[in-house]
């Protein structure tokens, strides 16, 4: 007899288009895509109905399924992990958490003591922590888990590959949320100065506006007299056939929750030079000149110059090109779903495939 096992994915979808829910919509697709057919998706965003229905249903499902895939932001975690935590104490449930964001590891060490031991406790409920980064890895272990496994933030490779030519050149695009500490006037600033300086180049901003910078935000483009553009928000499939039509991508930021944007995947996957700050786990993943150019965080002059020498040395696009094609292979999706699956399943985990026979 076949085991009749339900598995539940917990988190955020798109819609909007953040980081959250882009990378859930990713795995979701990751997971379709191998046939796996025991998975109930429950998005934590409530589009219908009141809040209590909302919960009902999660606790519901929570409580059907055997296996729990968690997939959850900040405030996601300190609000359904301690339920997960319950009802595995209750009845034999196995659950992992996706951990989104880069700043897992200070979060904990900013709780107070007494609730970081409880919290932990619930932690190593887990049979899996998945995080984004070597440091991150470390800096969640120190708290005395040992369920911690680097699993990169995935993207779907479509094939796309950025060339530099005369229609693209010269042309800089920020594809972020849209607010100070992601560096959007960092970029702006040097943009601008570059121009004054005689040497011609724009920059497209792309990206979900945060409120209280868009006043400031939408002055500093109007004075830039057409060098500065917002073109909106992209979705998820537009992208990559987008970052095609720029010379490279640039993302000064400086947040403190960072941790590996998907943007800078994505930007890798097609080829195209990225510009980032030494900041956080950043250059864990990318090395300076190889597959990225690094600058200081709210570095404006840092910042003009690494523009200005990848501007003027085509020699170093054709490296930064094969460099992050490379540095990028670890986190396409497909990747990222095989290693999931293998360690859920050498933990026991039970998934149902769908199989298709090429005959009938």
């Amino acid at each position: 007899m076949k085991r009749k096992i339900t598995t539940l994915f917990i988190g955020p979808f798109s819609p909007p288009n953040s980081g959250d829910g882009v990378k859930n919509d990713y795995l979701r697709e990751g997971f379709e895509t191998e046939n796996i057919t025991n998975i109930i998706w429950f998005d934590t965003i409530k589009r219908e109905g009141g809040k209590i229905h909302h919960y009902f249903k999660l606790f519901r499902l929570m409580i059907k399924s055997q296996q729990i895939i968690l997939s959850l932001n900040v405030n996601g975690r300190y609000v359904i992990i301690p339920i997960f935590w319950l009802f595995s104490i209750c009845s034999k449930k196995m659950g992992v958490l996706y951990v989104i964001g880069g700043a897992f590891d200070k979060q904990l060490d900013n709780l107070k003591s007494s609730y970081r031991k409880i919290f932990v406790k619930m932690l190593k409920r887990l049979d899996g922590i998945f995080v984004e980064s070597k440091a991150l890895k470390i800096g969640i272990e120190k708290h005395g888990l040992n369920n911690v496994i680097i699993i990169y933030n995935p993207r779907k490779d479509p094939g796309i590959r950025h060339i530099l030519a005369d229609n693209n050149r010269n042309k800089a695009v920020f594809i972020s949320r849209v607010t100070d500490d992601k560096g959007v006037t960092v970029l702006m600033n040097a943009i601008e100065s570059i121009n004054k300086d005689g040497k011609h180049i724009s920059l497209d901003v792309y990206g979900p506006m945060d409120e209280k910078y868009n006043d400031y935000f939408k002055k500093h483009v109007a004075d830039s007299n057409g060098i500065i553009k917002y073109k909106g928000v992209l979705k998820p499939d537009e992208v990559q056939s987008i970052l095609s039509d720029y010379h490279f991508l640039a993302l000064p930021t400086y947040h403190y929750g960072e941790g590996l944007p998907g943007i800078l995947v994505e930007a890798g996957m097609t080829g195209i030079p990225i510009i980032i700050t030494r900041h956080n786990a950043l250059p864990e993943y990318f090395t300076h000149n190889q597959s990225a150019l690094f600058v200081e965080p709210q570095d404006v002059e840092s910042l003009k110059t690494e523009i200005l020498r990848l501007l003027d040395d085509d020699e170093l696009y054709n490296t930064l090109n094969k460099g992050i094609l490379k540095t990028i292979e670890p986190f396409k999706l497909e990747h990222v779903i095989d290693q999931s699956l293998e360690y859920m399943e050498r933990r026991m985990w039970f998934f149902t495939r769908k199989y298709y026979d090429p005959i009938n």
